[in-house]
């Protein structure tokens, strides 16, 4: 039996044909790795530069069929009575002043000479709306002090009533300046100092943070008894928001920290909870172990974990993140994400026909069942259809994966017993952009034992801003009432309650 051996040319062969297909193989992982940091700096340059508005050039969605209203809907019935439709678009100009305003006249009238022997026969008025500083006054409470004149007892005098801030020297109505103009006007405590200081008062600002946390300690009764309003509503939207923190072991070193919001759109009414962590534990804390009830919520990894063995709760996600999803692929040139866009975009029309029916929550169930239904099917078909054939990293496959992992907590709001969940979570996103301005004025929190302060500051004056309450009118009549009130005396200080007793105090919103 003879023996076969490669020749030095055969082993040559063999050398060259397995160092090509190193190379090959070291040219391919090059190119995906060159092609994987391309997308990536592609993706940061649109982000960084890119306008963020979630809206298509209009031009673009007639190209591709995209219209604002799907075929299948007919026209929203028109009102000719002036009530119950869609409101005018307000357009610009002056208004009327408002008729509860106080009133300086000025008279500017002729010399005597020159209105001699004339007769008044009516008056030209001008009316504008004109501004004073402003004004810092002095409040003295007087409690005269009565004796016997035969002396058979003490001096007596009336009591004190409770004051907010006790030995503080300012009254409710400075206290709520400083709050609310912090909160609401986003005005940092030190530039407060110097703007009170050109009215004649100089007060630091060490002396206002003491005022924010004394006016937080009473507030957070009210943020206690929402808190209790939106567990009995049995329908919450639940998400966080990032906020900087100023790291005590770190001196000069800020870290993320996380405010948790809880919105019932039913009531309305917004809470708030400060964590340091972005950890479910606080969800936990947050929702009763017996608690049963609807939690909508987005696609962080946090949320399946902390509901897997809760089965009294029901789980829903937001169709607003998948849409984003979607759009950031068409923005990167993925032509094949329009049809996508198209289909969400008719589930919106959907919600928006249904609410200028003006539908009761059974009734939006079944609408959404006939009309939506339908058109979640035909886009679960065209998501299961691209993810066959994806590329390996792309906006596009991230879009997919995100539908197909989370289906069946998207689709769910279609069912007919849903008809009080939102398609998306856009409500309680709306109820953070406060935080997200004050957080570019005053910067990061100061400490971690101080985070709770804004928490229960923001849940008031947002829940006054969801209902169309002036959050300072509001602030100002319960902060003297919650330093009196006793844990039986706390019922009807809800800014729904203030709603009621004062329509005057109810904002156009």
């Amino acid at each position: 039996m003879h023996t076969v051996t490669a020749t030095p040319q055969d082993l040559d062969r063999e050398a060259l044909l397995s160092r090509v297909r190193e190379l090959e193989s070291l040219l391919k992982n090059s190119e995906a790795r060159c092609a994987k940091l391309q997308y990536k700096l592609d993706d940061l340059l649109r982000r960084m530069f890119n306008p963020k508005s979630e809206k298509l050039d209009p031009a673009q969605r007639l190209l591709f069929g995209l219209t604002e209203q799907p075929a299948m809907l007919p026209p929203p019935p028109q009102s000719t009575t002036g009530t119950g439709g869609s409101r005018r678009k307000r357009r610009g100009g002056r208004r009327t002043p408002p008729q509860n305003l106080p009133v300086r006249r000025e008279v500017i009238d002729l010399p005597e000479e020159q209105k001699a022997g004339l007769v008044k026969i009516r008056e030209e008025i001008t009316e504008q709306i004109e501004y004073t500083p402003s004004q810092f006054y002095r409040r003295q409470i007087v409690r005269p002090v009565y004796a016997s004149r035969e002396r058979a007892h003490a001096p007596i005098v009336a009591a004190l009533p409770p004051q907010v801030i006790p030995q503080a020297g300012v009254g409710p109505g400075f206290i709520t300046h400083v709050v609310i103009s912090k909160y609401v006007d986003h005005v940092p405590l030190y530039r407060q100092e110097r703007m009170d200081a050109r009215g004649g008062i100089w007060i630091g600002r060490q002396a206002r943070c003491r005022y924010v946390e004394g006016a937080a300690h009473l507030l957070i009764t009210i943020h206690q008894l929402l808190k209790r309003k939106i567990l009995e509503s049995r329908y919450v939207q639940v998400d966080e928001t990032f906020t900087k923190l100023l790291d005590p072991d770190r001196r000069g070193r800020s870290r993320d920290a996380y405010l948790w919001g809880y919105h019932a759109p039913d009531v309305p009414a917004i809470v708030l909870e400060f964590s340091p962590s972005r950890s479910g534990a606080i969800l936990h804390e947050f929702f009763p172990p017996n608690w049963r009830g609807d939690v909508q919520s987005d696609g962080a990894k946090m949320y399946p974990g902390v509901f897997k063995y809760r089965p009294n709760i029901r789980r829903f996600e937001c169709i607003g993140h998948l849409r984003r999803y979607v759009l950031e692929a068409i923005k990167a040139d993925e032509m094949q994400a329009l049809p996508l866009l198209r289909d969400i975009d008719d589930l919106y029309a959907i919600e928006r026909h249904a609410t200028k029916l003006g539908l009761t929550p059974d009734r939006r169930g079944m609408f959404r069942h006939a009309k939506a239904k339908p058109v979640l099917k035909r886009l679960q078909r065209r998501f299961h259809a691209l993810e066959k054939d994806m590329p390996l990293f792309g906006k596009l496959r991230e879009a997919v994966t995100y539908a197909t992992n989370r289906w069946p907590n998207l689709a769910r709001y279609a069912k007919v017993d849903c008809g009080r969940i939102c398609i998306d979570q856009n409500p309680i996103e709306r109820c953070f952009r406060p935080t997200k301005i004050g957080l570019r004025n005053y910067l990061f929190i100061g400490h971690p034992s101080a985070g709770w302060r804004s928490a229960v500051i923001y849940s008031v004056v947002g829940t006054c801003r969801l209902i169309g309450v002036n959050p300072e009118a509001y602030i100002r009549w319960v902060l003297p009432k919650l330093a009196a009130a006793t844990n039986r005396t706390t019922d009807g200080l809800l800014p729904h309650d203030f709603a009621r007793l004062h329509s005057e105090s109810v904002m156009e919103r």
